[in-house]
């Protein structure tokens, strides 16, 4: 068995980072608008979601 010399979390630099929502302008957003948008069974939730993701400018505090 080999070990990796990557450091557990903890162990890293001790610095914490943030993980951004996808942006409207992202990838993920189109990806999953055109994985779902034709699906006649989307949930009403996610149709939500995805209408969210595509609108620019949309921010919400955490």
């Amino acid at each position: 068995m080999t070990r990796s010399s990557s450091r557990s979390a903890p162990e890293a630099n001790g610095r914490a980072y943030r993980v951004e929502r996808p942006r409207a302008s992202d990838a993920i957003a189109l990806s999953l608008r055109d994985a779902f948008s034709r699906e006649p069974s989307l949930p009403e939730d996610m149709a939500a979601i995805l209408r969210r993701l595509n609108r620019p400018g949309v921010s919400t505090a955490h």
